[in-house]
C-alpha cells in the first residue's frame, strides 16, 4: 500500500509515513503563501484602490514571508509547533472572514471580488486539515525515535 499520500486522519504505522504526515504541514504553508499572493495580485490591480492598499499589500507580503519561512523550516526539521501555529492562524483567517461576511464586509479591501472570499475560505480549511495532519506526523516522528 503506497503510504505517501495517506489520510491526514489515517493510521500511522512507520516512521516513514510519519515523516510524510509531518511534511503536510509544509503543503498548508504552500498555499497559505499563495493564497496571500492572489490576494495581494487583487489588491494590487483593483482600479479603485483605497488609500490604505499599500499597508494591506504591506502586511499581506508580510504574511507570506512568514508563512514561507515556516515551511522552510517544518521541511528541514519537522516540529509540533510550527503545524500549531498553521492551525491557530488559519482558523483565525477562517472565522474573521466569516465575521466579516456577517457584518457586511466582503473582505478587509473594498473591491475585491466574492470569489476571493469563497477561494480563501476554502484553501484555508484545506490547510487547517494539512496542518492537523502534520501535527500528527510530528507526534507520531517523536513516538517512532
Amino acid at each position: 500500500m503506497n503510504r505517501r499520500f495517506s489520510s491526514p486522519f489515517a493510521n500511522i504505522e512507520s516512521r516513514e509515513q510519519a515523516m510524510s504526515m509531518a511534511r503536510y504541514s509544509v503543503a498548508g504553508f504552500g498555499l497559505w503563501v499563495l493564497v496571500v499572493l492572489v490576494q495581494a495580485g487583487l489588491v494590487w490591480w483593483t482600479p479603485d484602490r483605497a488609500d490604505s492598499a499599500g499597508s494591506t499589500l504591506g502586511f499581506l507580503v508580510f504574511q507570506a514571508i512568514i508563512a514561507g519561512m515556516a515551511a522552510l523550516f517544518q521541511w528541514r526539521k519537522p516540529n509540533r509547533i510550527l503545524p500549531v501555529f498553521g492551525v491557530a492562524w488559519n482558523l483565525f483567517e477562517v472565522s474573521s472572514l466569516m465575521v466579516g461576511l456577517m457584518v457586511g464586509m466582503p473582505m478587509a479591501v473594498s473591491g475585491l471580488p466574492a470569489w476571493a472570499a469563497a477561494l480563501t475560505t476554502g484553501v484555508m480549511m484545506v490547510c487547517v486539515i494539512l496542518h492537523i495532519g502534520g501535527l500528527r506526523g510530528t507526534v507520531a516522528l517523536s513516538r517512532f525515535s
